[in-house]
């Protein structure tokens, strides 16, 4: 998040609020406000999270009125539904999806802007990423082994909730002309804005790490930093997609040929070294 364009006063008061002291001028404290953005993530940017029992008006009203809403309590439970072996994360729009044992998926959008894009808590990024390999450049987010010689692991999900969290945003303002002349450097405001996060407790989590969807385009007047997150519903689906792809040495994250096209072309009809057709 860019802290730049705060003033001073708001940049001491929000190094007061994380636990450190405020030493330094406007660009120091917006750089450090940065860094630890980077260093601890949403841990940082969150005043608080309460559970659904302690919503406000306001927030049930939005999930009342969200479409295909499912709770994320079913996806808890002794079944193997509660089972995931892969997840994928959407690059081009904010969705999140979960991959069962039992042959469902499980989709977390974070809103409709395509600007947005859903993140995860520290605690619970870290557990998934015993469900991560990275080989020859791709990502695979799935316990599939290098070589498929044994089933695939999984992990459960212990715990499951919505939650409203409080979170620090930087609202840009629209410059204004003092005196006949505009503000030496844009301007803007800290805030916090309330959004709905989905949580999950994994087997080895000692607590909740929850979904959050924000939006990191850059600085719109009027538009909001944090977007809520809903599960849109369990389908049908293949747990992990390379199964169906057994080849003997193929990889996690590498591309399989389904259909190869050859040349009709044989024998004497190919050209000859000289650049001579071989037609005699």
């Amino acid at each position: 998040m860019d802290y730049y364009f705060c003033s001073a006063e708001e940049l001491r008061h929000e190094i007061r609020r994380r636990g450190y002291a405020a030493v330094g001028g406007q660009d120091e404290l917006s750089e450090e406000l940065r860094q630890d953005d980077e260093r601890r993530g949403t841990d940082a940017t969150s005043v608080k999270t309460l559970d659904s029992q302690f919503f406000s008006p306001r927030a049930k009203l939005r999930i009342a009125h969200s479409p295909n809403v499912v709770h994320p309590s079913l996806l808890v439970g002794e079944s193997d539904r509660a089972e995931i072996t892969h997840w994928t994360l959407d690059t081009f729009f904010p969705t999140l999806q979960l991959f069962f044992e039992s042959g469902l998926s499980c989709t977390f959008e974070g809103g409709y802007r395509q600007s947005a894009k859903v993140g995860l808590d520290p605690n619970l990024r870290f557990r998934l990423t015993d469900l991560t390999h990275e080989e020859g450049g791709f990502v695979s987010s799935s316990t599939l082994p290098q070589k498929f010689k044994r089933p695939a692991m999984s992990i459960r999900i212990v715990e499951a909730a919505i939650a409203e969290r409080t979170s620090i945003a930087v609202q840009s303002m629209a410059p204004t002309c003092g005196n006949g002349r505009p503000p030496s450097r844009p301007q803007g405001i800290m805030q916090t804005e309330t959004h709905i996060v989905v949580g999950l407790r994994l087997e080895g989590m000692e607590k909740m790490g929850f979904m959050w969807a924000r939006n990191d385009s850059g600085s719109h007047y009027r538009s909001a930093t944090w977007h809520d997150v809903s599960v849109v519903g369990l389908r049908d689906d293949v747990p992990a997609p390379f199964i169906g792809f057994p080849q003997k040495h193929a990889r996690m994250g590498s591309r399989v040929g389904v259909v190869t096209k050859e040349s009709m072309i044989h024998g004497t009809h190919k050209t000859n070294g000289n650049g001579t057709n071989g037609w005699g």
